[in-house]
């Protein structure tokens, strides 16, 4: 089973998202990785990836391309501090389905498609070997979305400036009997906000929201981290690892390496 694409693909041979990447990785791997920290004493017991997304095809329209939806996969770690006697962290890495190229499909059932995703990644830590009761679950990565959606905030905003005036969006919504401006905007929020609610059915927590910074270059907090169980977090913080794209905003930083921020997490397990 393919657990990963090209750029190329993954962008939907996107030609200004190519342009903005060197071009000798537009047909290198996408994919999500995990790294032990050199030095570190946490032993990795087993390792793994798993493909996440389904197999739908996504129609074209409205200057949209029509073909199958991107492969979204996750890896994990299974950790042990050494000793037999201590619980396991079961450390799992995404990037859930979403964002710009997929954001003008998302009428076409891309909400169900955003809460199997991470449904998945918690079956597969449900099911993992050797399980014990207070191994943790500890689900990382980039949701594509804030955890809460307001009429206004900046997932809105979003919405109402590269969303809403898509032809192929007005034409999905025709088709999905969606007739006035509210209800295809709360038809986006329900696509946003699908991943949490699957999450939280789940009884997982976060371990962190609005209040550790935005973690995009566009004034988000779109990653985040999931546990399978409350444990104590010692420490949220942001790590800059770029700057604001918004107008006259204050440098961060004065070495951009990506369009995203870094989360760091202490947790006590």
């Amino acid at each position: 089973l393919k657990l990963a694409q090209s750029v190329r693909e993954m962008v939907y041979s996107d030609a200004a998202a190519l342009k903005a990447c060197p071009e000798q990785y537009h047909d290198e791997l996408l994919c999500n990785q995990l790294y032990l920290r050199e030095g570190s004493e946490w032993e990795v017991e087993d390792q793994g990836a798993e493909r996440i997304a389904s197999n739908m095809v996504l129609d074209g329209g409205g200057s949209r391309v029509k073909g199958p939806l991107a492969i979204r996969s996750m890896c994990w770690l299974k950790l042990r501090w050494p000793g037999a006697s201590t619980p396991a962290a079961f450390v799992m890495c995404t990037h859930i389905t979403g964002g710009r190229f997929e954001d003008q499909y998302y009428i076409q059932q891309l909400a169900e498609e955003r809460a199997r995703q991470p449904e998945k990644c918690i079956d597969i830590f449900k099911k993992r070997k050797g399980a014990r009761d207070d191994d943790v679950g500890i689900l990382v990565g980039d949701f594509n979305a804030t955890e809460t959606y307001k009429v206004g905030g900046p997932m809105s905003g979003y919405f109402k400036f590269g969303i809403a005036s898509s032809e192929g969006v007005k034409s999905d919504a025709e088709k999905a009997g969606l007739t006035s401006p509210e209800a295809i905007e709360d038809a986006f929020k329900v696509y946003m906000v699908s991943p949490f609610k699957a999450i939280e059915a789940q009884n997982w927590t976060f371990a962190y929201g609005e209040e550790v910074g935005i973690s995009s270059g566009f004034g988000h907090l779109i990653d985040h981290m999931a546990m399978s169980r409350k444990v104590p977090v010692k420490q949220a913080e942001i790590v800059y690892l770029t700057n604001q794209k918004t107008k006259d905003a204050a440098e961060d930083t004065d070495l951009v390496i990506t369009d995203h921020n870094a989360i760091k997490v202490a947790f006590i397990i």
